[in-house]
């Protein structure tokens, strides 16, 4: 499953990101394979997403969620 495929508040853990230059990105702003992760908001239009971990909050493509792989946490 991938992370755009989520609703809003729905969570999961992640599994891995697909990308490698969008990998260390989200690792620098605190996104570390291995933690919740938790779809916030969704943009009107379906894009972009507002996500969380932790304490870190982001605004993320659809294109690029769908390179994040997650499992659901129930």
């Amino acid at each position: 499953m991938t992370l755009d495929q989520l609703v809003e508040n729905d969570s999961g853990i992640i599994i891995k990101i697909d990308d490698i230059t969008l990998e260390e990105q989200l690792l620098s702003l605190g996104f570390i394979i291995g933690d919740e992760i938790k779809v916030e908001r969704i943009a009107p239009l379906n894009d972009p997403i507002l996500i969380s971990s932790g304490l870190n909050y982001i605004s993320i493509r659809k294109l690029n969620a769908k390179q994040i792989e997650i499992t659901k946490k129930l």
